[in-house]
């Protein structure tokens, strides 16, 4: 089975990352879908911004969720290929997806370790999707605390713990026993650096899913096809899918 296509922030080689345009350049590839980051604004908007603050992308040292939307929609993005977009709102994303079969992994990022901050994410997150029926979504977050909050709200989509090593992860300790958690995981996202057999055989053995990130080499790609992962999380879509074809798994 060929696992599926999921670009990493959108076409982030083509087009700002988390941009819509990044995401519609994607999907335009023949991506089977995509990843992006949810931030909630100061005045309750949800928007797609990866870093904690706006310097990388904007040069200014301000954090998004201490802004107000429409500063946010004012300002340009630019990378070091100098090309310039947009933040993109969460209802532009929905926009976009309507009406197609699309899959989309959107990460609710818990900036700081504000873990009160990430609550108040995960209600405006579940209070925007309740009713959204376009597209396949996976819900994910390296903290518990906002995937708990979005249980609670018993919405349609389900649930992902994205899996690392390093500190923000709450998973890491749970990545053997997370189907001990009282609310249902649907897929484990670790670090492609993470996966072996072993670790594979558990989470199969619980009925998880399993998307890898961030894979972005030929060799990454062949051992992970070996291993029937489910999903590839890549910064470059037309590279893989390149790739699966030439190798008759497409």
């Amino acid at each position: 089975m060929s696992p599926l296509v999921i670009a990493h922030r959108g076409a982030r080689r083509l087009a700002v990352e988390n941009t819509l345009e990044s995401l519609r350049i994607a999907l335009d590839l023949g991506a089977d879908g995509v990843e992006f980051d949810v931030q909630l604004t100061a005045d309750g908007e949800l928007v797609l911004f990866h870093d904690d603050d706006l310097q990388r992308l904007a040069n200014r040292p301000d954090a998004v969720t201490a802004l107000a939307w429409r500063d946010l929609r004012a300002m340009s993005l630019g990378d070091r290929d100098l090309r310039t977009q947009r933040v993109a709102h969460l209802d532009e994303v929905l926009e976009l997806v309507a009406g197609r079969a699309v899959h989309i992994n959107a990460e609710l990022k818990v900036n700081g370790g504000d873990s009160s901050g990430g609550l108040y994410l995960a209600d405006a997150f579940a209070r925007r999707m309740e009713g959204v029926r376009d597209g396949h979504w996976l819900i994910s977050s390296f903290h518990a605390a906002p995937l708990a909050q979005v249980a609670r709200a018993q919405i349609a989509s389900p649930l992902a713990a994205l899996v690392d090593e390093a500190p923000p992860c709450d998973f890491w300790s749970l990545t053997e026993r997370v189907a001990e958690m009282q609310w249902k995981v649907a897929s484990v996202n670790p670090h492609a650096s993470l996966i072996n057999a072993e670790r594979l055989a558990l989470w199969r053995a619980q009925d998880f899913q399993v998307w890898a990130w961030t894979v972005n080499t030929a060799r990454q790609w062949e051992y992970l096809c070996e291993q029937a992962i489910s999903a590839i999380i890549t910064d470059e879509p037309d590279g893989l899918l390149h790739f699966l074809r030439r190798h008759g798994k497409r």
